[in-house]
C-alpha cells in the first residue's frame, strides 16, 4: 500500500489526545496530511499539515436519519489508500514503513480473539454465513487502513437502506459505528488482512494488554513485530497503566496538567456512576423480597 494520508475523527473535547497523536506520528518520521473529520461543529486549531475533511452530503445525510456522530468516520469508504485511527492513539512505528508491503482492508487489532462489540444478531448471522473464520476478519472501527475505494456515496446511502437497514439505520445508535463498520466493509467482499494474525503476527496494539512494568522487554524484543500503533480503546482515562508513558510523553506541561485535571472528574463521575447502579440494584433487590 502507498499511504497518502492519515484520517482521524475528532472536536474539542478530545484535543489534548489528537495533538498527542498527531506529535506522535511525526515523531516516527511521517509526514502525511491528517485529515480530519469533525465530529460536530466544535473544532478546534490544527496543526500545520493537517485540516478539517467535511463530506458535506454525508453528513447532511447522517443528520436526517440521526445517525450517530461517530459513523462519519463512514467517509473513509468513499476514498483510498489512507490509515484511520480515532484520536486516542499514538504511533510507535512509521505507518507508510509498516504498510508500504500489504494491500486490501488492513486492520492490526486483536478484536478475533474477543468479538464483543463488533456484531450483533443480524450481521453474526450474515458473517456465519460466508465463513466458518469469520472472526479473523473482525476489526476495530478505530483502527484501519485501506487502498481501495469500497463504495461511492450513492452506493453507501444505498446498502444502508436496504438489507440491513435495522442495523446500519434503525438501530444504528444502539450498536454504533463499531457493528455498522465491520458489517459495511464485509458487504464489499474486500480481503481484510490483520497484522497481528500469521504471517505478520505483530504483537498486540490494544494498550491494555500491557500492564507489565517491563512490557517493552518481554513482548516488544523483535522490532518487526513490535506494534506500529497503541490503541487506549475502552480502556477507562484514569487507569494508571505502565504504557501510558508512551502517551503523556507528548504533552506539554500544561496540557498534562489539564489531561490530569480532566481524568480525575473522569474518575470521579465513574465512582459516583459506580454507587447509584449499586443502589439501584439493591433497591430491586429489596423489592424483589418483599413481593416474594
Amino acid at each position: 500500500m502507498k499511504l497518502e494520508k492519515i484520517i482521524t475523527l475528532a472536536n474539542r473535547h478530545v484535543k489534548i489526545q489528537f495533538l498527542a497523536m498527531e506529535r506522535s506520528l511525526r515523531a516516527t518520521g511521517c509526514d502525511l496530511p491528517i485529515w480530519v473529520i469533525p465530529f460536530n461543529d466544535d473544532k478546534f486549531e490544527l496543526p500545520e499539515n493537517s485540516f478539517w475533511w467535511e463530506e458535506q452530503e454525508l453528513i447532511k445525510w447522517t443528520k436526517e436519519n440521526n445517525i450517530f456522530e461517530m459513523c462519519r468516520k463512514y467517509q473513509c469508504l468513499l476514498t483510498n489508500n489512507y490509515q484511520y485511527v480515532d484520536s486516542d492513539i499514538v504511533f510507535l512505528r512509521n505507518p507508510q514503513e509498516v504498510l508500504k508491503d500489504h494491500s486490501g482492508f488492513i486492520s492490526s487489532c486483536t478484536h478475533w480473539n474477543n468479538p464483543d462489540h463488533t456484531f450483533n444478531s443480524e450481521s453474526r448471522d450474515y458473517f456465519k454465513s460466508k465463513s466458518t473464520i469469520w472472526q479473523s476478519s473482525i476489526f476495530n472501527a478505530g483502527q484501519f487502513a485501506c487502498d481501495q475505494i469500497l463504495y461511492t456515496l450513492q452506493d453507501l446511502m444505498d446498502t444502508c437502506h436496504g438489507r440491513f437497514k435495522k442495523t446500519l439505520i434503525n438501530e444504528i445508535n444502539l450498536y454504533k459505528d463499531q457493528v455498522a463498520l465491520n458489517l459495511l466493509v464485509s458487504l464489499t467482499g474486500v480481503e481484510v488482512n490483520n497484522l497481528t494474525l500469521p504471517p505478520s503476527n505483530m504483537q498486540s496494539t490494544w494498550a491494555g494488554d500491557y500492564t507489565d512494568e517491563n512490557f517493552e522487554t518481554i513482548y516488544w524484543d523483535r522490532e518487526d513485530q513490535k506494534p506500529y500503533i497503541l490503541h487506549w480503546a475502552g480502556v477507562p482515562k484514569f487507569i494508571k497503566i505502565p504504557v501510558n508513558k508512551y502517551f503523556l510523553k507528548f504533552l506539554e506541561p500544561h496540557e498534562e496538567k489539564e489531561w490530569k485535571e480532566f481524568i480525575a472528574k473522569e474518575e470521579k463521575q465513574s465512582k459516583n456512576l459506580s454507587i447509584r447502579n449499586f443502589k439501584i440494584k439493591m433497591h430491586r433487590f429489596k423489592k424483589a423480597l418483599q413481593t416474594a
